[in-house]
């Protein structure tokens, strides 16, 4: 063991594990991840991305609750003082996790059969959690109340004065496109006490599935896990795993298809149909993905630009196409 390593030097002293060899992962956004090999196994040793919405510390239990669930999930270690959170010398938290064998599949490039473990997944862990109360609400009346087309038209002026700046074209031109719709954006109204809210992932999509042969291995990255309208991430897990939404165009026969599919494990009701697409269109319109893209400083901080574009194409796709969408996802609640 090399004791200059400052990764083989914490493993050692907090988890009496012997590392051989170690990796940096350039996967995910905002976090630092290494995949270790030790002497009696494979490990994941990871700093959360510090932000409001990450919850690191309910991680581990979560996992631990949804194993015995039948969910597979991670699988979280204990230091040697008995706790699944670890501080290094400048007092960042880490966690340690095993390994778990899987391929990761890039954005739009779900094959049929994981789209559909994807959708079945995400009902059994709606249905695992319904009674689950320990996390933080994520889409609730406080992200109603501060993110709002106004607060939206602010903070996209800003990002464009700095994309000016830079000469970035592309990004000019989305940035206008969302100021333009903030300007004409229609008023929503959503009764929360009507969606179904409940614990979820928080952060369900393509990137976080380590697939095996023709099934889902694990589901990783837990950490953003937390209370939201449950339609809001079907629609999110939906358009980043189906081909046909690269270019942020979604296949509206395949999506009800989807839901369909999550219907099967999960449950909704009328008004979730009703509002699905509304949400999630609401959610990505009031976001400024371009000004989180500016603001961090993690060295794959090019994911929220990536994340940006794409829910700008969903966006000028769905102002043409959102009533059309609804109307069929309504259909198909009637034959239900």
């Amino acid at each position: 063991m090399d004791k200059g390593n400052n990764v083989a030097r914490l493993l050692w002293w907090n988890y009496a594990l012997e590392v051989v060899g170690e990796e940096k992962s350039r996967v995910g956004a905002g976090s630092d991840t290494w995949f270790v090999s030790c002497a009696n196994g494979k490990y994941v040793m990871k700093y959360p991305a510090e932000s409001e919405i990450n919850h690191p510390e309910q991680e581990p239990l979560l996992c631990e609750y949804l194993n015995e669930c039948g969910i597979p999930v991670c699988q979280f270690v204990k230091n040697v003082q008995g706790s699944y959170l670890t501080k290094d010398e400048q007092g960042r938290i880490f966690h340690v996790q095993r390994f778990i064998e899987g391929k990761t599949y890039e954005w739009h490039s779900a094959p049929k059969w994981l789209l559909a473990e994807m959708a079945h997944l995400l009902g059994e862990i709606h249905r695992a959690l319904k009674d689950y109360k320990r996390l933080n609400v994520g889409i609730g009346e406080a992200f109603f109340r501060n993110m709002t087309p106004k607060s939206a038209l602010n903070s996209y002026q800003n990002s464009l004065s700095m994309a000016k700046e830079r000469g970035e074209e592309e990004i000019v031109e989305d940035l206008e496109y969302r100021i333009g719709l903030m300007q004409r954006f229609p008023e929503f109204s959503f009764d929360l006490a009507k969606l179904s809210c409940q614990s979820t992932h928080g952060d369900y999509f393509i990137s976080q599935f380590l697939c095996g042969e023709g099934k889902i291995n694990a589901i990783i990255d837990w950490t953003t896990a937390c209370v939201h309208p449950v339609v809001w991430e079907i629609v999110r897990s939906y358009v980043y795993g189906a081909t046909s939404c690269k270019d942020g165009q979604m296949d509206m026969n395949e999506f009800v298809w989807y839901v369909k599919e999550y219907c099967k494990h999960g449950k909704l009701n009328r008004y979730d149909m009703e509002c699905m697409v509304d949400l999630f269109y609401y959610q990505i319109a009031v976001c400024d993905y371009y000004g989180q893209y500016y603001a961090a400083d993690a060295e794959n901080r090019y994911i929220y630009l990536e994340q940006a574009k794409l829910s700008t194409k969903l966006l000028r796709w769905l102002e043409k196409n959102r009533e059309q969408l609804k109307e069929k996802l309504l259909e198909m609640w009637g034959e239900v």
